[in-house]
């Protein structure tokens, strides 16, 4: 594993007992064994780090494998359902670097490259309201099941994507 991987892996571990907020660049560097030339060649700051981090958990695969929306939609639920803290963790809504905007686009992305449908703008509102249904679920007490999710997305889906 190369030194960008356990940088990901440290805050990811890391990501599940505190926000990112209070995770520092010293904290990943004392707990991967590292110095601060080394983390910045491979990032710019902990967010980017976080970016990096999360596009390996949980997209590497699901991207790969995800032959349609609703699929790429169910890959992500199961893959979030995994560690729904750090996900939490890293996508706070209030955050601007944060992984909410992240996850939007990247849903964005997969819609752009399924639809015929060629409104951007509604592709992303409803990437955006497909991310917000997602952490809603993730931030319940107990997840209802997915497939509960799956009905109320389709059911948000404008026609034509």
């Amino acid at each position: 594993m190369n030194t960008r991987r356990y940088l990901e892996r440290a805050l990811l571990d890391m990501l599940k007992t505190k926000p990112v907020t209070q995770i520092f660049v010293s904290d990943i560097l004392a707990e991967v064994g590292v110095c601060k030339a080394t983390f910045y060649k491979h990032c710019c700051d902990k967010y980017d780090l976080l970016q990096k981090s999360f596009q390996t958990a949980y997209y590497a695969e699901i991207l790969a494998h995800a032959e349609n929306f609703e699929q790429f939609v169910s890959l992500s639920l199961a893959a979030f359902r995994k560690t729904p803290k750090v996900v939490l963790h890293a996508m706070p809504r209030e955050d601007p670097n944060g992984l909410f905007d992240y996850h939007c686009g990247l849903l964005c992305t997969f819609l752009r490259k399924e639809s015929r449908s060629g409104d951007e703008r509604v592709m992303r509102v409803f990437a955006r309201t497909v991310t917000e249904v997602t952490v809603d679920w993730l931030s319940a007490p107990r997840l209802a099941p997915s497939e509960e999710v799956m009905r109320l997305i389709r059911a948000l889906s404008p026609v034509g994507l």
